[in-house]
């Protein structure tokens, strides 16, 4: 199913990716998430932290991790850490977008028991942490189309 009832969509796959821009005269490197969508869309976040991207590609397996860890990479292989994390981590939904700064914030869903609760977070972190213990990943069906609309305007 592409499109859940809620209005968002099932992410299939992530990839880390960088472009350069122009930016006073001087080439700068932006870091980014390519979230591939089950429907065959794509939905791009740009400004990544360097180090949220690096552990992202190592536990991937298309990168290594650097001689020194950030805590990205200790987080990454700790298993207790992901253990625990694993039971409770539900879901990650990219919900929110500030029309100002243009910065998304994710949703993450923990539940214990019958006890649920949503955290608002950087979705780059959000994301990792999802790929961490395998937790499903969305986005906004109203996010993606203001995505869509911003790249043809």
């Amino acid at each position: 199913m592409a499109e859940e009832a809620d209005g968002r969509v099932r992410v299939s796959d992530v990839k880390v990716f960088q472009v350069t821009a122009e930016v006073g005269g001087h080439r700068v490197p932006i870091v980014g998430l390519s979230l591939l969508l089950e429907d065959g869309r794509v939905f791009d976040m740009y400004n990544i932290p360097p180090e949220v991207a690096i552990a992202i590609v190592a536990m991937q397996g298309e990168g290594q991790h650097p001689r020194r860890m950030s805590i990205f990479d200790l987080l990454a292989n700790y298993s207790e850490f992901k253990d625990l994390l694993a039971d409770h981590l539900k879901e990650v939904v990219i919900d929110e977008v500030n029309e100002a700064t243009g910065l998304y914030t994710a949703t993450v869903v923990f539940r214990e028991d019958d006890f649920e609760t949503k955290v608002k977070m950087i979705p780059s972190h959000a994301v990792f942490l999802a790929l961490l213990v395998g937790a499903p990943i969305y986005v906004s069906e109203e996010l993606i189309r203001r995505a869509e609309e911003m790249e043809e305007g």
